[in-house]
């Protein structure tokens, strides 16, 4: 294995030329100095910014979130909340005080981050982005370089004190390297460069060539060098080289640009925004077309839609979880969708409040109460039309038959879980719908012995 090793302060003019190529690129922390990381990947997306590349940084970490606060970058919406729950995408996207840089922040807190890593959507981003002739800065765990749906075009690890460490500490980027997966470049800390004694002038450049030596020892005389295994050829984007990207090929606004490509993303799986604003369509279908198998029609699958999903309508309030379950199964034989939410009001205790719905808008709630109005299914005056956009989220990434399965489980230990449809045709369950977090206490506080328990949230999908 091999890399251009580069210290921390020769990576302005370091990056550009490690980056020659590469539209998304994993940077993947092989350190427990989590601070020094984070700071070292900032590092790197301002280098790759000041060369002219128009560059985002998205922080991986859903689990952890380790870049915001670095570079006085807020953790508001991000990543997560465009993925999972069908944020604002125009929001997520932080333009930095330098020009060309831009920041994707986590957002909301995800428990297992393996299933955002595995999300489609990267594939489409990762596609909008070369199409672009921009770069993708994906600062992510090593654990999740074999699962990555993004595809990058490279590795820049993050090791301290170097090429050595990197191997013994990030066993996965050895794995991904022998599976193809180029290793651009090593970052090591300006420590390294003085603990070995390096006294290179400060005009010179900060590349090296790492490589073992051809004659080395085997670390064992019973165990001779396992022969290098072959990297299977992988195809790339064009991109232009760093000269053409310092004037970029439109005027418009980035932000825009990069903001409307995430709409695009989301909408249509693709590059038909580009096509529709620039009015080429040539180039898309080797870019879309690029990783699928020869001799199928590479169209882009209809996705499901997806949307905010706030209102609902108040139909019962019922105390005791059975009867609640009960009327909320005799609505949905009839083809209401319902959400059972328990409640704790003071002096009444606990109640299960039964709600048609959720609704993407008020008139739609307002339609439904009509009809069950009319339907004798409540009293002429009963029911009420309210915003209630929160929800407890729970499992995502689900089959249809694995969803259901679990809201029977969850039912069971006293959760009345519901189901909503994701934009990648996968499902996942959510309870309650409330206008405040304390609203929600009483659930929660159900569904911390069932180890479900998840983060509030805006309610977003659709309806299966």
């Amino acid at each position: 294995m091999s890399a251009t090793l580069l210290y921390a302060d020769d990576l302005d003019r370091g990056i550009p030329q490690v980056l020659v190529g590469a539209a998304v690129v994993a940077v993947v922390p092989a350190t427990d100095l989590r601070g020094w990381a984070a700071e070292t990947a900032w590092k790197i997306a301002r280098a790759a910014a000041a060369s002219g590349r128009r560059t985002a940084l998205v922080d991986c970490f859903v689990d952890a979130p380790s870049l915001s606060g670095v570079n006085g970058a807020a953790d508001e919406e991000g990543i997560v909340d465009a993925f999972e729950y069908g944020a604002s995408l125009n929001r997520i996207v932080q333009a930095q005080p330098q020009a060309n840089l831009f920041f994707i922040p986590t957002g909301t807190f995800a428990s297992d981050a393996a299933p955002m890593m595995q999300n489609p959507r990267w594939r489409r981003l990762s596609a909008g982005f070369r199409h672009e002739e921009a770069l993708l800065l994906l600062y992510v765990s090593a654990d999740h370089l074999a699962g990555l749906a993004a595809d990058p075009d490279g590795i820049i690890v993050l090791a301290p004190q170097g090429l050595d460490v990197t191997v013994a500490a990030a066993p996965a980027v050895t794995e991904a390297v022998g599976h193809g997966m180029p290793l651009l470049a090593v970052v090591a800390s300006e420590e390294k460069r003085e603990a070995e004694g390096r006294r290179e002038a400060r005009g010179e450049s900060g590349l090296e060539e790492v490589r073992p030596e051809a004659d080395a020892e085997p670390l064992s005389p019973l165990s001779p060098p396992s022969p290098p295994v072959p990297r299977p050829r992988r195809r790339r984007s064009r991109i232009a080289p760093m000269s053409g990207l310092l004037h970029p090929k439109s005027e418009a606004n980035w932000p825009a640009r990069i903001a409307g490509i995430l709409v695009a993303l989301a909408a249509v799986g693709g590059l038909v925004w580009y096509a529709v604003t620039q009015n080429r369509t040539a180039p898309i279908a080797s870019q879309v077309t690029d990783t699928l198998t020869p001799g199928t029609q590479h169209l882009a699958p209809a996705l499901p839609p997806v949307e905010s999903l706030p209102f609902a309508v108040q139909v019962l309030a019922l105390p005791d979880l059975v009867e609640a379950l009960a009327a909320g199964d005799s609505l949905e034989a009839h083809g209401t969708p319902v959400i059972v939410a328990p409640v704790r009001l003071r002096g009444r205790g606990v109640i299960y409040l039964v709600h048609a719905g959720p609704y993407a808008t008020s008139a739609r709630a307002d339609s439904v109460l009509t009809a069950l109005r009319a339907a004798g299914t409540i009293a002429p005056t009963a029911g009420t039309r309210d915003s209630l956009p929160l929800s407890v989220a729970l499992r995502a990434g689900l089959t249809r038959d694995a969803a259901r399965a679990l809201r029977t489980r969850l039912r069971a230990d006293g959760v009345p879980a519901f189901i909503l449809g994701a934009a990648d045709s996968t499902f996942r369950l959510f309870a309650g719908a409330y206008s405040a977090s304390a609203q929600a206490t009483l659930l929660q506080d159900l569904l911390t012995p069932t180890g479900s328990a998840g983060a509030l949230v805006p309610r977003a999908g659709y309806v299966p």
